[in-house]
């Protein structure tokens, strides 16, 4: 059922935007749109979202290497020395890395089809049958039908995920490489092939 709540929201999206933009659809809709109301509208909700998202996404991974690290968990100036080093770190990367949508192709291709696809029912099994034998557990028996829909969803996922990895590696290395801004100097809009040519 989830997966027919995001299709029905995610499919509208994508299929106005090809519609009325046609073969001129980028990686980055916005780039593609004209210069006007909505295109500054689209780009001041992008910068709210990334603004409240940014603290969501990055603060897991940032407490468990503060953990691996002993650094205490109240305020305090190793937190904040930690944190400001690990964004300078996304900032060097995200400049260094030329065309972000190839990798973001990658991420997507890969570890979000294992993480949508693949583990979720994968687990849901594996609890189900860990409950028969546990007392403490409430017992969750798999009918067939469920159990063939999960394996179902996991092999759909295999194959889409390793077709869609494979696709992106081809793309990051088929694409062409620009030259960090960092390097850049006077110049602007210098390209280095991927195969040196």
């Amino acid at each position: 059922m989830l997966y027919l709540v995001l299709f029905l929201i995610y499919f509208p999206m994508a299929a106005s935007c090809y519609f009325s933009l046609g073969t001129n659809v980028t990686d980055n809709i916005v780039l593609a749109m004209s210069d006007g109301w909505q295109r500054i509208t689209v780009e001041i909700m992008l910068l709210l979202h990334l603004i409240t998202a940014y603290p969501i996404i990055t603060n897991p991974p940032a407490q468990f290497f503060e953990q691996m690290l002993n650094i205490p968990s109240d305020f305090n100036w190793k937190r904040c020395a930690f944190r400001s080093l690990s964004v300078a770190c996304l900032l060097f990367i995200a400049e260094t890395v030329p065309s972000f949508g190839a990798i973001l192709d990658l991420v997507g291709a890969s570890t979000v089809t294992l993480l949508t696809f693949v583990f979720p029912p994968y687990f849901y099994m594996r609890l189900a049958d860990a409950s028969l034998g546990k007392k403490e557990w409430v017992e969750r028996k798999l009918p067939i039908w469920e159990r063939i829909y999960c394996w179902a969803l996991i092999i759909i996922g295999v194959a889409g995920g390793v077709c869609a990895t494979v696709i992106a590696v081809n793309n990051i290395f088929s694409s062409s490489l620009s030259v960090p801004c960092y390097l850049m100097g006077d110049t602007t809009n210098v390209t280095i092939a991927a195969g040196g040519h």
